[in-house]
């Protein structure tokens, strides 16, 4: 465990330095806001820093396993069967979100990134990448070095990926979708099924954030509780059967729990 959060502890210093350089050139410049970055340009470019700061440690420390053959060691039925896997559970932590409505501190730094490029690959490519590198790649590993099993390390490792957020409006979602991304690493030994769904649910947030339906309720966007009720149940079904059919396709798939 120690380990586990050494890592994510390590990212928040990675985030920390990759500021520096926009807090120097401010600082430099004399101008005003230098401790703090308010320019979705920059705030962009700092988030796309440290990701690479943390997955360039992860990689040279060897604290995940992740190469080319991570490409090819998941049959592609299975990357396929994610796409409706994550959507039907994008779906119902959505409207459990919505139901909750806890604050959103985060949300005008989001809309600011989602507007530039730069935010746009932070968001859509970084986030997915780095995230998963170091939730499902450094985190289990170490849980798994340490002697947890398979339910603690899946559990813990989505409980510290929905806290590291420290956004109540994204801590229950990153949670639970925690668990799924955590069993699909678990069950590969690949890190690709949860890139894969962590890339669809943040482009699909970017898209909206976009959109003209930034601050449209589900249950508006959707028509109504009463249709919001029925594309719940119909997501519910979609998950279960993509899940069971995911779990199947499983046992036919020989691997070994990452030991790195």
């Amino acid at each position: 465990m120690k380990k586990a959060l050494f890592l994510v502890l390590l990212y928040f210093v990675c985030q920390f330095v990759a500021t520096l350089p926009f807090i120097l050139w401010h600082l430099v410049q004399g101008t005003s806001g230098s401790m703090s970055l308010t320019d979705p340009m920059e705030l962009s470019l700092s988030v796309l820093l440290s990701n690479v700061l943390m997955i360039a440690h992860l990689l040279f420390w060897k604290d995940v396993r992740f190469g080319m053959h991570s490409f090819v060691e998941v049959p592609f039925r299975m990357l396929l069967v994610c796409v409706p896997l994550v959507l039907s559970a994008m779906f119902v932590l959505n409207a459990f979100n919505e139901w909750l409505d806890l604050p959103n501190w985060g949300e005008a730094a989001f809309l600011g990134m989602s507007r530039n490029v730069w935010g746009v690959l932070a968001i859509t490519i970084g986030a997915p990448l780095v995230e998963e590198l170091l939730f499902r790649g450094g985190v289990m590993n170490s849980l798994h070095r340490a002697g947890y099993g398979p339910r603690a390390m899946i559990l813990w490792s989505a409980l510290i990926f929905g806290v590291f957020h420290l956004n109540p409006a994204q801590i229950p979602f990153a949670f639970l979708l925690g668990l799924l991304l955590g069993w699909l690493y678990y069950r590969t030994g690949s890190l690709l099924p949860g890139i894969l769904c962590h890339f669809i649910n943040n482009s699909l947030g970017v898209i909206l954030l976009r959109s003209d339906h930034a601050d449209t309720r589900l249950v508006d966007l959707v028509g109504g509780t009463g249709p919001l009720c029925v594309g719940i149940a119909l997501a519910i079904i979609v998950f279960a059967c993509s899940f069971f059919y995911a779990r199947r396709c499983l046992k036919r798939v020989n691997h070994t729990f990452s030991e790195q």
